[in-house]
């Protein structure tokens, strides 16, 4: 099933998971539901909705990891980028730990004159219970200068924690920062900077690789404090020009803007959550400018590599897990909450087509697993994508609008091998575009206006896959509402 057939080019595919990688992924160790998983949250000031805390206390999560600012050197001096969040009532029954990332370019981050201003302004931001978390990029060489500083901090902040470079145990300054704080948190994601010389035949790493995980993970073994494995759960555009360096990270950005993006094609199979794609004239992709030939990286944490990734980590010793980020229902944000509460269960997705009481009709993924992104497939480069076909057995539609998906399509003599794209009265076959649903997310058509007298009754549905074209089904009664009592 290719957007071709129908003369459907344009915007992406929502979430990035295959059934290959699904089956792989039930096929390794079973994880508990309360798997100890706990999450970093970056970009938000927003409280928890009660949406969220339920599939959190469903995953074990006992922890959020909240970055609440920002500070920042300059001339000798730690600075606030903006004044810290306050982090009271952002979740209601869940400990939430302050994170504030430090920022430098200077060669001394830590001259002996800024350490008490620095552990002064950390202080409040600790609180009461004296509970913080740096996140800080320290290069090898100023791990005893980083440690020195941190015994200052902890001065005032006793319950102090860390992120750090996944290769830090190799270092001659590894035991001076754990003999400095209380936990510490590798991170085991973006273990390298981009590289240069990307082509279809190198692409660049996926943000996680089981083999490269492991062999960066065997070091931690023997951490003499407690240690918990930081891992991605997130997606990620990366722009790459026509020599192969990078051009940085397409940010706000959705599926629909790669998947189904008129001007771009596909290089390679997605492996390991990563794509390549092309485009074949000077493009933008969500509000970024591509220029023709330069290659959209597309990375996507793989489901399967993810669950091998969290059971290697607790077989070392790993105190817990912390993924980055909590998901916000944002295509960065990476797979649902839903998503990662089934992640070791045999659930797969569980998609229906059902009437609305506004005679509309709605797409509804009855599972808590996402249907992933899907961003290549064996038919074209430009097969990509799901497909919803709604049939008729004569030109009953007389107006139809796309709703939530993406775009909506009509033809006559669908089931030729060409089908002729016509307008919307004389069509007898509907196609809904969208390119991925997380679980229980509920994909509602817009107006649907049929023939005098035609009822939904008369309609049947399938969704193409690509490789797949589901039975044809009738559309599903309007979901009964049961009163309170």
């Amino acid at each position: 099933m290719t957007p071709d057939r129908y003369e459907c080019y344009n915007p992406i595919m929502r979430r990035f998971l295959t059934w290959t990688c699904l089956a792989t992924a039930l096929a390794l160790p079973a994880m508990t539901r309360a798997a100890d998983l706990d999450f970093w949250v970056w970009h938000r000031a927003q409280p928890l909705k009660e949406e969220e805390r339920a599939p959190l206390k469903t995953l074990g999560v006992k922890t959020l990891y909240w970055h609440v600012g920002e500070m920042e050197i300059r001339s000798g001096q730690w600075r606030w980028k903006a004044p810290p969040k306050a982090i009271e009532g952002l979740a209601e029954g869940i400990r939430v730990v302050p994170v504030v990332r430090l920022n430098c370019e200077e060669r001394q981050p830590f001259p002996a004159a800024s350490l008490a201003h620095l552990r002064e302004e950390l202080a409040p931001v600790a609180g009461k219970g004296g509970t913080l978390q740096l996140d800080f990029d320290c290069p090898d060489r100023l791990l005893p200068d980083y440690a020195a500083a941190l015994r200052e901090i902890r001065q005032a902040v006793p319950h102090l924690s860390i992120t750090a470079l996944a290769g830090w145990p190799r270092t001659a300054g590894f035991a001076a920062i754990t003999g400095a704080v209380e936990e510490i948190a590798p991170m085991f994601y973006d273990l390298q900077a981009d590289p240069t010389g990307v082509t279809v035949e190198a692409p660049p790493p996926p943000l996680l690789d089981p083999a490269q995980f492991e062999a960066v993970l065997q070091p931690w073994k023997a951490c003499p404090i407690p240690w918990r494995a930081g891992l991605p759960a997130f997606a990620r555009l990366t722009v790459f020009d026509r020599t192969g360096h990078s051009r940085g990270q397409i940010p706000n950005w959705d599926w629909d803007d790669l998947c189904f993006h008129k001007s771009l094609h596909t290089l390679a199979p997605t492996r390991l959550g990563v794509t390549l794609l092309r485009p074949d004239a000077d493009v933008r992709v969500a509000s970024t400018p591509v220029l023709k030939d330069e290659i959209v990286a597309s990375r996507f944490t793989d489901r399967a590599a993810l669950a091998q990734a969290i059971s290697l980590a607790r077989a070392a010793g790993s105190a817990g897990i912390i993924l980055f980020r909590l998901p916000d229902g944002t295509a960065p944000a990476g797979r649902s909450l839903g998503d990662l509460v089934e992640m070791a269960s045999a659930t797969q997705p569980s998609l229906i087509v059902r009437r609305t009481a506004t005679g509309q009709f709605e797409l509804v993924n009855e599972s808590a697993v996402d249907l992933p992104p899907r961003l290549s497939g064996e038919k074209s480069d430009r097969d990509r994508g799901y497909a919803l076909e709604i049939d008729a057995p004569a030109p009953v539609f007389r107006e139809a609008l796309a709703g939530d998906f993406w775009r909506v399509t009509s033809h006559a003599q669908p089931d030729a091998k060409k089908p002729v794209p016509v307008m919307v009265p004389l069509a007898t076959r509907l196609t809904y575009w969208f390119s991925q649903v997380h679980g229980h997310e509920v994909l509602q058509s817009g107006l649907l206006q049929l023939a005098p007298e035609v009822s939904l009754d008369a309609l049947r549905y399938r969704v193409l896959d690509g490789e797949t074209a589901g039975e044809w089904k009738p559309l599903a009664p309007v979901p009964s509402i049961s009163s309170a009592p």
